[in-house]
């Protein structure tokens, strides 16, 4: 809960860095580095990924393809469950970048927060953007397949994350740190962070589905009225 709050209170710029490293700035810089290690190994398992299945031809790609196509199509089916699933891998799938690009900015975070809101609300209440990316079976079937890549990144990171192997090419250290030869090296403790950026992103992406739904019902309402 700790963690949560100290995320929300950086991401939604509550609070400013300190120049010098003691308290909270340590404490940001811990929970930054292994935020960061995680977006990259994140980023990376995709990107291999990616070219692995546009460009192989083995059973284990067809197989793959095919399966996700199933399920989208399973879910594009039913009505309610197609916009839930819409919402709910939008926002696992656009949580780690967008966490990872606002503490970036510090306590000016709130700028990539609200870029995006404006980016996804054009989703969202766009029909054609709405139905290609979200909501269709092309979109849910993307949605899905970056899911999957994604949890296999998660997978990883949890196995390396504390390695020695790991820490030797990703840790963080500046003059402060070196005069003392310390360094930060990431950890698990960077689900816990990204847990808490789901809540927020979730709370974001939220907003534009309610007022789509308001001006569905409300649309409704004034026919049925005349």
């Amino acid at each position: 809960m700790k963690k949560l709050m100290m995320l929300f209170c950086f991401v939604l710029s509550c609070c400013t860095m300190a120049n010098a490293h003691a308290g909270l700035a340590d404490r940001y810089l811990e929970m930054k580095i292994s935020v960061d290690a995680l977006v990259l190994v994140i980023a990376v398992t995709q990107v291999s990924t990616y070219f692995f299945l546009k460009y192989s031809k083995s059973k284990v790609s067809f197989w793959y393809k095919k399966l996700i196509i199933r399920i989208a199509k399973k879910v594009h089916k039913n009505s309610y469950l197609k916009w839930y699933a819409s919402w709910a891998l939008s926002s696992l799938v656009f949580t780690p970048y967008i966490i990872g690009l606002s503490m970036e900015f510090s306590f000016l975070a709130f700028i990539p927060l609200v870029v995006f809101l404006i980016y996804y609300s054009c989703w969202v209440l766009n029909i054609e953007k709405r139905k290609k990316r979200l909501i269709g079976i092309r979109g849910l079937s993307l949605l899905l397949s970056v899911s999957f890549q994604q949890a296999l990144g998660y997978f990883i990171y949890a196995l390396v994350c504390e390695t020695s192997i790991f820490h030797r090419f990703v840790y963080y250290t500046d003059e402060e740190y070196g005069i003392f030869g310390l360094k930060l090296y990431p950890g698990i403790e960077g689900f816990s962070y990204i847990t808490g950026g789901l809540a927020i992103i979730s709370i974001i992406t939220a907003i534009p589905f309610i007022v789509l739904f308001i001006m569905r019902t409300w649309a409704t309402f004034f026919d049925r009225i005349h």
